[in-house]
């Protein structure tokens, strides 16, 4: 079966345009995710600490707030918000137990 001259150009241009709506598309789902904030600097995380090999404890730090998150394997869940934030500094492992432990108190209402 032969090809015809003209095929060859409009074989490639349709694969092109195929491309090029893949590649667009993909663009747009990256730029345009439900549930993931525009800038990402509303949201960090202060602090983490392993528990275990799959649960981490965080601070997380939400606008003004800062938040004692608690993440597991399967869970993420809220343990207490912070009254003060944290000092900054890595190396304030007791300071960062002291806080976490004050908060947890008042947030249990103790």
């Amino acid at each position: 079966m032969p090809i015809e001259p003209g095929g060859y150009a409009s074989l490639s241009l349709t694969i092109g345009l195929i491309v090029a709506l893949l590649w667009g598309a993909v663009w747009a789902l990256r730029r345009w995710r439900p549930g993931v904030a525009a800038g990402g600097g509303d949201c960090s995380v202060v602090r983490a600490l392993a528990l275990g090999p799959r649960e981490r404890l965080l601070v997380v730090r939400v606008g003004d707030k800062n938040l004692v998150v608690g993440v597991g394997a399967t869970t993420v869940s809220l343990l207490c918000e912070l009254p003060e934030p944290l000092p900054p500094g890595a190396a304030a492992g007791a300071n960062f137990t002291a806080v976490i432990g004050k908060a947890m108190k008042s947030w249990h209402g103790a």
